[in-house]
């Protein structure tokens, strides 16, 4: 785990496992078809491209974040 946004924190290398750890926990019990908290009272809710949705790498289903960075034809 070496989020750029974590690296600032020094944590030891126990602790970074143990918050992969609860990551991966996440990513296994939480699909991304399911609502986590309930709806808006008011307001509108944003939209979101489906095309940012993306599938990540064979073995690395959890745990792993994948992010667009380029797009291109194919």
């Amino acid at each position: 785990m070496d989020q750029p946004s974590f690296q600032q924190c020094h944590w030891s290398k126990e602790k970074k496992a143990k918050l992969q750890a609860f990551v991966e926990k996440l990513h296994a019990a939480w699909p991304i078809d399911r609502d986590y908290m309930p709806p808006p009272t008011r307001g509108k809710l944003v939209a979101l491209d489906p095309a940012l949705i993306v599938t990540p790498p064979k073995g690395l289903e959890v745990g792993y974040v994948p992010i667009v960075t380029h797009q291109e034809a194919q």
